[in-house]
């Protein structure tokens, strides 16, 4: 999990409540240890799912019947060792709990690179239920994959956004489907953003403007931004745009 309440993030032009939202964010240099137990999310998932597996075996059970067999000796060993020493033994209860001290997970390709843990995580997180909002932020997933670890990436990411979650790129491929925030002179540009100046556009411009006057510059502004490469340069030929639409981009962009 991460702090992401230091930043800012916007739904429909207001301010999102970290209270019914739950928030991952999957670095750059995301590293799972799958050699030792953690409640952290994602491996949770797959620790209680191997914990209720096991539990559910006969040799379970018949584990649970020699530890009751074992605490008979306490009492045995209180008496011929302890006693001298004023102290007392006992053995803890075993239940279900403790038999995650005794398994190790580990991968078939050794060591997880950045991607591999990447990869799992989204993975895992399609085994989880989604009992309150899901926003996922990954960051430069380009970042030590190749273009089949990114087309991976993106379809299970898919998957997740189909069951509801909602996800946040920060990279700097142009080609991500789907993307919805651009760099333009230096700042991210997205349709929020835009959404959240719309009431600086009816406020501000003195002549009459339509809802749809609005709509048709923010399809202008964000399919033209979408054109340009993140060094490219950002331009719009006004001759092809309505006067109406002039205004209301300008007013956007100042």
């Amino acid at each position: 999990m991460w702090d992401i309440w230091r930043i800012q993030i916007y739904e429909d032009g207001e301010l999102i409540n970290k209270k019914d939202w739950e928030c991952l964010m999957i670095p750059f240099n995301e590293s799972l240890q799958l050699d030792k137990v953690n409640t952290k999310l994602p491996l949770k998932i797959i620790h209680e799912k191997i914990v209720e597996f096991l539990a559910a075996t006969p040799q379970y059970e018949s584990i649970l019947e020699e530890w009751e067999v074992l605490k008979e000796e306490e009492e045995i060993i209180n008496r011929t060792i302890l006693e001298k020493f004023d102290l007392q033994f006992r053995l803890k209860e075993f239940d279900e709990s403790n038999l995650k001290d005794f398994f190790i997970l580990s991968s078939y390709k050794g060591i997880l690179t950045p991607i591999d843990s990447k990869l799992l995580t989204l993975k895992l997180l399609l085994e989880k239920e989604i009992t309150k909002r899901l926003l996922i932020i990954i960051e430069l997933p380009e970042l030590y994959a190749d273009e089949q670890e990114i087309e991976e990436l993106l379809l299970i990411l898919k998957q997740l956004m189909n069951r509801g979650c909602y996800a946040i790129i920060i990279t700097t491929l142009d080609d991500v489907e789907g993307r919805s925030n651009f760099i333009l002179k230096g700042q991210v540009i997205n349709e929020a953003r835009v959404e959240m100046l719309r009431s600086k556009v009816f406020n501000t411009i003195p002549i009459p403007i339509e809802n749809e006057d609005f709509l048709k510059t923010k399809e202008l502004l964000l399919s033209s931004v979408d054109k340009v490469g993140i060094k490219g340069e950002f331009l719009l030929d006004l001759n092809d745009i309505h006067r109406t639409h002039i205004v209301v981009l300008y007013v956007i962009l100042n």
